[in-house]
């Protein structure tokens, strides 16, 4: 009986054996399942973290840029003063006025510059990207596409074209 007894307990204790092999290995899948599960949320949420923070940039120079557009407006304003100020004979006193006016719009235009605005320089032929054409005039001086005349400045912020120049073209 001793010896059925020890076979009935290692019969017994390979179907123990067996079954808790059979859970491990079952074990072993569920922990595979779950860590790609993990891998995958984890990607999503790195690639979540890059994509918010490339978005939040955009939305600061987009906010950035708005500013700047509407600051542009004085801008111009001070420089129309400028020109009408050289066109007339001032009074002393008026002069000096003028003056004051003209360094608070020359500040204006240092601090902008500092912040990432750009004057669009290139003011010789007609690109659509950089200018727009308010007319175009027949000229003899002038080859057709070249730009005549500036009649507003335009400006980049941060390599952004916010504001195209206004250009007269030649036919």
């Amino acid at each position: 009986m001793n010896k059925d007894h020890k076979k009935t307990e290692n019969i017994a204790q390979e179907q123990v054996d067996k079954t808790q092999e059979e859970q491990l290995v079952a074990c072993v899948k569920e922990l595979d399942v779950w860590k790609g599960k993990f891998l995958r949320v984890t990607a999503d949420l790195q690639n979540f973290k890059k994509r918010m923070e490339k978005e939040r940039v955009q939305w600061m120079q987009i906010a950035q840029s708005q500013i700047v557009n509407d600051l542009l407006a004085i801008i111009d304003d001070f420089e129309r003063a400028s020109e009408q100020k050289e066109k007339q004979e001032l009074a002393p006193e008026t002069e000096e006025l003028f003056s004051g006016f003209a360094m608070i719009g020359k500040a204006l235009e240092k601090v902008l510059l500092g912040h990432g605005l750009k004057e669009i320089s290139d003011v010789e032929n007609f690109d659509p990207e950089l200018h727009e054409a308010i007319a175009q005039i027949p000229s003899e001086d002038c080859e057709s596409g070249q730009i005549v005349q500036v009649l507003q400045k335009g400006y980049r912020f941060k390599e952004q074209v916010i504001r195209p120049a206004k250009v007269t073209v030649a036919k």
